[in-house]
């Protein structure tokens, strides 16, 4: 017994009845249709590895059955049954891909030899789509799975699906649990400004993929469900394409669309290959996305004991949410990212966790330190990356943290680092870091106004800061949008402190 099916095609039942016993009794599951018609009904129904098939039939001949079959995407190997051979016939039915032919009238012998060499090359090319989809999908794998940051892999996957899958449009839609809608999170090959950013529930092809976990293959000659159909955009100029879930261990949570506009039509092995595909993103989407979850959690477990540590100094209560205010507000001025921007904010709000590990007598000592004391509150900075760098956060992150008391000048610490040897989030940090304990009633110096701020962000430029930084933050000072968003008032604070 084996595993291919085979279709005949024959208008004449003798000859189809004869071909479907003699290859069921080698074990073929046989299935027949008795014109071109009826055999892409079958096709469609149920995918077969075989074709054998008469060339001349009344209605749609072999010729024209072959073409369909191609362009509908159907991977099935296709053999001619013909008492017609001539030369211009086999030209051209080698040029429009048949594999083989059986000339009548032919004995059992021919027809399953025939039939065996056929198989065989079925199962060499399948064996050769399965390894040539493998090898890149190798190599995809170890691209998705370590990865942890969503938008880069996003993008990967994006520009993974163009180049393995020759594609012209690509989209990778994500369930937004709140409103229920399939919103894109990704996309390729959309130029147009119309085209819509979420589907609402029971809203086309995905939707359907998405309710049904299914995956859909689609091109122009082969769309027979009717509610698959009603689905279809028809102003869509699209020559083919895919649309597979995105499935985790519970649920589906996503659709991968695949599109061409022109050239081949994909086939059912693309199907599986994309399907391959799409349960890697899944993997990938979902370690990242539980990655996020504990690590959001632990920045706000964090975030709470930094509130702990600054509310034993009332001064300096809420100073990481002024910090990160001033310094996400100086990144986006002088051009930073979306992503950057979220690194800085991360960053200030944490950025004095190390002071866990100080002694709490001299965190709320209210005179200025000793020098023995600042030469251990120095160390703090050191105790925070001992703190976070276990969690896995990136490097621009823990960078900006452990340097944020370097200066420019090089007299910083605690590596006296100079100029662009800093980090660029850690100099952002200590502009951001300085206004606020600059603006900020201390019990060592009262609030200064923005113009002596502007005088020591201008005196400082080159030394402690960053000259560009320094000339952004004065700017931002200058324009009213360097604010603070709050003070917590110490006892005997006066109500307008802070806000000169």
């Amino acid at each position: 017994m084996t595993d291919e099916k085979i279709l005949i095609v024959d208008d004449e039942d003798m000859i189809r009845t004869l071909c479907a016993q003699i290859l069921s009794d080698r074990g073929y599951e046989v299935h027949t249709a008795s014109n071109g018609i009826t055999a892409l009904e079958e096709l469609r129904k149920s995918p077969v590895d075989l074709i054998v098939t008469d060339i001349k039939m009344p209605g749609m001949d072999g010729l024209d059955l072959l073409e369909r079959v191609r362009a509908e995407g159907h991977d099935s190997v296709v053999i001619f049954i013909t008492g017609y051979g001539t030369i211009d016939t086999a030209v051209e039915s080698l040029m429009r891909g048949v594999d083989g032919f059986v000339l009548k009238p032919f004995t059992e012998k021919q027809l399953i030899t025939s039939v065996e060499r056929a198989i065989k090359r079925s199962r060499m090319e399948k064996e050769n789509i399965r390894l040539k989809a493998l090898i890149p999908l190798f190599e995809i794998s170890k691209l998705l799975v370590p990865e942890l940051d969503l938008g880069a892999i996003f993008t990967m996957i994006t520009n993974i699906v163009v180049q393995e899958f020759s594609a012209d449009r690509v989209s990778l839609m994500l369930l937004n649990e709140t409103t229920g809608i399939l919103e894109i999170r990704a996309s390729h090959g959309f130029s147009s400004p119309d085209v819509p950013l979420a589907k609402k529930p029971g809203e086309g092809i995905s939707e359907f993929v998405f309710l049904h976990r299914t995956p859909v293959l689609i091109s122009p000659e082969n769309i027979q469900d009717t509610e698959i159909t009603a689905r279809l955009n028809k102003n869509d100029p699209a020559r083919s394409s895919m649309s597979v879930p995105l499935s985790g261990k519970n649920s589906v949570f996503g659709v991968l669309n695949i599109t061409r506009i022109s050239g081949r039509a994909f086939t059912t092995s693309d199907l599986q290959v994309a399907s391959i595909l799409a349960t890697q993103v899944a993997a990938a989407l979902e370690n990242a996305t539980l990655f996020r979850h504990l690590q959001d959690h632990y920045v706000r477990t964090v975030q709470a004991l930094v509130a702990a540590v600054e509310a034993k100094d009332p001064y300096t209560c809420l100073h990481s949410i002024n910090v990160a205010t001033y310094a996400v507000e100086i990144g986006r001025d002088i051009g930073l990212n979306k992503s950057q921007l979220e690194e800085i904010r991360i960053a200030a709000m944490l950025h004095d966790i190390g002071k866990i590990g100080v002694s709490d007598v001299i965190i709320s000592k209210p005179e200025r330190l000793s020098y023995e004391e600042f030469n251990v509150m120095k160390d703090h900075s050191e105790h925070g990356i001992r703190i976070l760098d276990p969690i896995g956060f990136p490097p621009e992150i823990l960078q900006a943290i452990h340097q944020h008391h370097e200066r420019y000048d090089g007299k910083g610490y605690p590596y006296g680092l100079a100029g662009e040897e800093i980090s660029l989030g850690a100099r952002i940090l200590n502009i951001a870091d300085a206004i606020d304990a600059m603006i900020s009633r201390r019990p060592y110096h009262e609030t200064i106004s923005n113009q002596e701020v502007l005088q020591e962000l201008e005196r400082e430029a080159g030394k402690q800061f960053d000259p560009r930084i320094a000339e952004s933050a004065r700017r931002l000072i200058q324009q009213g949008q360097l604010k603070p968003v709050s003070y917590c008032m110490p006892a005997g604070a006066k109500e307008d402190a802070g806000k000169k």
